[in-house]
């Protein structure tokens, strides 16, 4: 009797002192980006108040999350999951152990636990289609078979590709490019087309919790493909080569997780050599930059 008033004893003195708390989800976002428990203070259940901005750690019998109260009634708290990259694991009516610091997880349950929390806290690497478009504007451009001079050369890009995701900062993107470039001489205009194949290797930052947990990314790309020059006299045909293409963007996810908006900025290197119909040869070099826009869809 004696054994079984210390256990008690024991158990409701480091409940208060750790604050951990088995508490119910009441409800989950359609996102499963937030949860609601409801608020123990209210009935008097509970001595740990709750603020908002204060983090907690949830755990149930295989998985643990830390989660921040975003809003807090007298009769229900709402969490936020902290990582962004995830969906709560919980469902509605699931009892789950609630802590009132992160550390207590890792001193007040087992190694295995700390195992699964670490692991489900890690990003989850996911694959999407992307879709561009740049304006772009020529800074420099030099033909083999015309003297140097000034010309005003600007046009528009179209961009379709593939990003893998292998870890939370690197990524690899590819796909197809449609390019138009206008350029204005004194007594006619000339157009060039390029259809290209790209590659892409990008590195993002960790994002910024203060500002929709947006991204700063680089990329360095290549690419190969056709060009076609078009002026009223004749047209030329031949290769285009982008080496290298080098790019800063600043990605911002929806607040669903499904899509991801993308403002860019890059400078690129092309050289097209061309030939015409009497077999003329000419190599143009161009240094160009652009500012771009991309919408990206996660499979």
């Amino acid at each position: 009797m004696r054994f079984i008033c210390f256990f008690f004893i024991s158990f409701f003195f480091l409940s208060s002192v750790y604050g951990y708390e088995l508490v119910v989800i009441q409800a989950l976002s359609k996102e499963k980006q937030t949860f609601i428990t409801r608020n123990k203070l209210a009935t008097k259940k509970s001595t740990n108040e709750i603020f908002v901005g204060q983090d907690y750690t949830f755990t149930s019998d295989n998985v643990s999350l830390l989660a921040k109260a975003i809003e807090v009634t007298e009769e229900f708290v709402q969490w936020e999951i902290k990582n962004h990259f995830t969906d709560v694991p919980f469902q509605r009516g699931d009892i789950v152990t609630r802590y009132d610091a992160r550390e207590y997880l890792w001193t007040l349950t087992p190694e295995k636990i700390k195992r699964r929390y670490v692991k489900r806290y890690v990003f989850s690497p996911r694959n999407s289609i992307e879709a561009g478009v740049s304006l772009t504007r020529s800074l420099s451009e030099s033909v083999t078979t015309a003297d140097a001079q000034n010309v005003e050369r600007g046009g528009f890009q179209f961009e379709g590709l593939y990003r893998k995701e292998f870890t939370h900062n690197y990524s690899l993107a590819y796909g197809l490019r449609y390019a138009k470039d206008v350029i204005n001489l004194p007594e006619t205009s000339i157009i060039n087309y390029r259809f290209l194949g790209l590659l892409e290797g990008r590195y993002y930052f960790e994002p910024m919790e203060d500002f929709y947990y947006a991204q700063v990314g680089l990329s360095l790309g290549i690419g190969f493909g056709q060009s076609r020059t078009e002026n009223p006299s004749q047209t030329s045909f031949g290769t285009a080569l982008v080496l290298p293409s080098t790019k800063i963007s600043l990605l911002i996810p929806t607040e669903n997780r499904k899509y991801d908006f993308e403002i860019n900025a890059a400078f690129e290197s092309l050289r097209l050599e061309e030939s015409d119909a009497s077999n003329f040869d000419q190599t143009t070099n161009l240094t160009n930059a652009k500012i771009g826009f991309v919408l990206r869809s996660h499979l």
